[in-house]
């Protein structure tokens, strides 16, 4: 399995044409601040599941631009873009651990989450491109490819899933011997077919192959 690569640094600033000294160090304050932000979304979910829910809206963040013409509205929304793209590139970073942590259930879980995270993180690469940030686009792509392999050998290992269908409501209990001749994987079961109550399964619902 390869490993999605180290990304615990804060990434280069988005730096400022003619930007000073002390603004170019905030830059990099703010780039810091905001890897430890996105980062601490991802430790604070003991679920990665939760975390790339979380963390996928701030990889696609786009603030609003301010209305006008002149200099200084342009000059605002150049920083406003800026931030906004550093926020989106640590929050990539975090995207990619939080997949890595990510135990799939079935095949294809491990697909629908590499896709998430895989389309999420092409996004961000495209903007950086756009914006000629060459080496952050090199590493989003090198992150993306890692992800998406990191996955794909993960899940290939795993059960599919499958539709059940049944001609009458049957306890979890009795499913989980018929589908499996194990009764120890009910809660699995419930939590796939997720029914009013685990003694009435749904008359169709989904389940590991094995």
């Amino acid at each position: 399995m390869k490993a999605v690569p180290a990304t615990n640094a804060a990434p280069a600033p988005f730096a400022l044409p003619g930007a000073s000294a002390a603004l170019s160090a905030a830059a990099a304050d703010f780039a810091a601040a905001a890897a430890t932000l996105t980062d601490a979304v991802r430790i604070a979910n003991t679920d990665p599941g939760d975390a790339i829910r979380l963390l996928v809206p701030l990889c696609q963040w786009v603030p609003l631009s301010v209305p006008g013409s002149g200099p200084l509205s342009a000059s605002i929304n150049q920083g406003r873009n800026a931030l906004a793209a550093t926020m989106r590139v640590t929050a990539c970073a975090a995207l990619g651990r939080a997949a890595q942590d990510y135990q799939p259930m079935s095949y294809d879980d491990a697909q629908a989450v590499r896709a998430l995270v895989c389309s999420t993180l092409d996004a961000e690469a495209i903007r950086a491109a756009d914006d000629e940030r060459d080496a952050t686009y090199q590493a989003l792509r090198a992150l993306r490819t890692s992800v998406a392999l990191d996955l794909e050998v993960r899940g290939a290992s795993l059960a599919r899933l499958i539709d059940v269908t049944t001609l009458v409501p049957m306890p979890a209990l009795a499913e989980a011997w018929t589908l499996y001749q194990d009764t120890s994987r009910t809660p699995e079961l419930v939590a796939s077919a997720d029914p009013p109550h685990p003694l009435f399964l749904p008359l169709t619902f989904s389940a590991l192959s094995r």
